[in-house]
């Protein structure tokens, strides 16, 4: 199969959209993730790919944690920030209300949920790494907010 139609019939599947956290000797990482799903309740586990090239690898190491911010559908211009590939770490925090969870990893302001974990495993897979956290904490917007969306290779909300 071709990549060009692999793209776009994976594309053609709705999804959400999270921003993805980090931290790394003080260096706070995020970076824009679709690819994020929960795997298990039984231990309370969840996944998400990220591109073996992608600066976030160096504060994914095993045992450190990560915060998974799943946005709401007016946070279109925070996606595409942390989506910026030419961005350097800390310039992509400019300008995003965060607060830091209890182990020090930023929480997005007005997200809908957000789930911090803790890496248990790191799978090469292609050109991507899947990642496996354990959830060890987590936390539901009270304001009823519509969930951003992912779909066809553009960024909307439900409406």
């Amino acid at each position: 199969m071709e990549k060009d139609l692999f793209k776009k019939i994976c594309g053609s599947f709705t999804t959400g959209v999270t921003v993805i956290t980090s931290n790394d000797k003080m260096i706070d990482y995020g970076f824009t993730a679709s690819s994020f799903t929960s795997v298990s309740i039984d231990p309370l586990l969840i996944l998400f790919c990220l591109n073996k090239e992608a600066k976030s690898n160096i504060a994914l190491k095993n045992k450190s944690f990560f915060i998974v911010n799943i946005l709401n559908e007016k946070q279109i211009n925070i996606c595409n920030q942390f989506a910026d590939n030419k961005l350097k770490p800390e310039e992509r925090f400019r300008g995003v209300e965060t607060k830091n969870s209890n182990n020090q990893i930023k929480k997005i302001s007005d997200s809908i949920a957000f789930l911090e974990c803790q890496v248990t495993e790191k799978i090469e897979a292609g050109d991507h790494y899947i990642y496996i956290g354990k959830v060890i904490e987590g936390e539901v917007n009270k304001n009823l907010l519509k969930p951003l969306i992912y779909q066809n290779g553009l960024i909307k909300n439900l409406l």
